[in-house]
């Protein structure tokens, strides 16, 4: 397994973010991919100079890239919003398969109602997003964040009954698990294989906040950097060795405490230090 970190440019350009991963320790770095993206830029998915560029740098560093990402609601009842992201994320897909990243990852997405609602907008989108990555041999890897439909196990298993290819799967990241109160190792052995890439983000239970707020109470939990919250990473990495992932440990900096420029650095170093021990 390499270790690695979501970035959007933070760092600077590609090749300075590829420059500083490799210069401290890191196997690789998941790209934000929206429009316009410093990193890696999907709307040039045709250019072919542009292309051939990217490539270059990319043979020229040893650390890879593992995931495009773009995270926004493919689902949304605004037809023509829909419809625009969803053809960005073809080009992603089509970016991703040129460039040979074998994951992009992207939420679902959510409408108001219930869950039944949210199903039938996901049975609308993504079995022809599903085929176009499966066209391209590119998987898509669905984050399991509360910002979309696709935030517990239950639903995993009725989107999966849908979308059967195994081109779709997960972005597997147990820190929004933990304050959902569901046993992120259970629901990791289970959905194993359809983990393709992983979110390696903490989550701080605060729980004399949360004893006296209780659960519909606000501000008793915060994400954290990898070993500075409640997650249990020698028996999350011990699991995923267990059941066959042997891909990358993506580092994902939502971190309060540590903020600017500065911090981020400060914090991914914190993180891999933490994730490091436990890799074989």
């Amino acid at each position: 397994m390499r270790i690695g970190f979501l970035t959007g440019g933070q760092l600077g350009d590609l090749t300075q973010t590829l420059k500083w991963a490799e210069e401290n320790g890191f196997g690789a770095i998941e790209v934000s991919s929206e429009p316009g993206s410093p990193l890696i830029d999907s709307t040039k998915v045709n250019n072919a100079d542009y292309v051939a560029e990217v490539k270059k740098t990319l043979k020229e560093s040893n650390v890879i890239v593992s995931c495009l990402t773009w995270c926004v609601n493919h689902i949304d009842l605004n037809i023509q919003a829909r419809q625009t992201r969803n053809e960005h994320l073809k080009k992603i897909i089509e970016m991703a398969n040129k460039l040979e990243i074998p994951v992009v990852a992207t939420w679902v997405g959510m409408v108001p109602g219930g869950i039944s609602e949210n199903i039938k907008a996901f049975t609308e989108v993504f079995p022809g997003l599903i085929d176009h990555a499966e066209k391209h041999d590119v998987k898509i890897a669905i984050e399991n964040c509360m910002a979309n439909i696709a935030y517990r196990p239950d639903i995993w298993d009725e989107m999966f009954k849908i979308v059967q290819s195994k081109y779709f799967g997960l972005e597997f990241d147990p820190s929004h698990l933990v304050f959902q109160f569901i046993d992120y190792i259970a629901v990791l052995k289970k959905f194993g294989g359809r983990v393709y890439h992983t979110h390696c983000k903490d989550t701080e239970v605060i729980k004399s906040r949360l004893t006296y707020v209780g659960y519909t109470g606000d501000g008793w939990w915060r994400f954290r950097i990898p070993g500075l919250g409640d997650i249990d990473w020698r028996r999350f990495i011990a699991t995923l060795i267990e059941i066959g992932y042997d891909y990358v440990l993506s580092i994902e900096h939502e971190d309060p405490f540590f903020k600017g420029a500065e911090g981020f650095r400060k914090g991914l170093l914190i993180g891999k230090k933490t994730l490091s021990q436990y890799l074989p």
